[in-house]
């Protein structure tokens, strides 16, 4: 694993250098926030997989600026997310109870505005410039609160690995990296733990 200055420095080199990126994903986020709140309503099997592709997003980044271990880390994520994406259920998607779906907006939200490594004069820029797609937590901030959101697409093993990710990354960031913010991440992970544990009695 490389060390904490690299790991850090990688990131705020991808968050800066990549902002063109970063504003591509927040359109396409952005563009599925409103279909959803106009009722478009995809398969779980749909919305499922195509999680994976924000997940190679950060992978393709992580090896392009000699971080490995993300590099590795996510590309795994992305054959596991595939693999399961592909088995959920073709009915459409269901929304959580509400305690879920407000902290699945929270997590979007947290996502989508992540503040950290990028360089800007204006808070504004964070809107659409954030490090979304680019680098680990606010990525997997967005997708849990899909997750959350959506029930977890009805799907266990996808739910547990964006919980076994999202904790780790989030306890990385917060503890080793000292990026506090990832605190949210650790909250948003927890909850989805809490949601996983109802979906397995059911």
């Amino acid at each position: 694993m490389p060390k904490t200055q690299d790991i850090l420095a990688g990131l705020h080199t991808i968050a800066n250098n990549y902002k063109v990126f970063a504003i591509i994903w927040h359109v396409i986020f952005y563009g599925l926030i409103i279909a959803l709140v106009l009722n478009w309503m995809p398969s779980n099997r749909l919305l499922g997989t195509l999680l994976c592709i924000p997940l190679f997003s950060v992978a393709i980044f992580a090896w392009l600026t000699g971080n490995p271990f993300n590099g590795t880390l996510f590309s795994i994520a992305v054959i596991l997310i595939l693999i399961f994406g592909l088995r959920v259920s073709s009915l459409a998607i269901g929304v959580s109870p509400l305690p879920f779906l407000l902290i699945g907006i929270i997590m979007v939200v947290f996502g989508l505005v992540y503040p950290h490594f990028i360089e800007t004069g204006s808070v504004f820029n964070y809107l659409y410039a954030s490090p979304v797609g680019l680098i680990p937590c606010p990525t997997l901030a967005i997708l849990i609160g899909f997750i959350l959101v959506f029930n977890g697409f009805g799907s266990l093993s996808i739910t547990l690995i964006f919980i076994i990710f999202g904790l780790f990354y989030g306890i990385f960031g917060a503890l080793r990296l000292k990026v506090h913010l990832d605190i949210f991440l650790i909250f948003g992970s927890l909850a989805l733990l809490i949601k996983y544990f109802l979906l397995l009695k059911n």
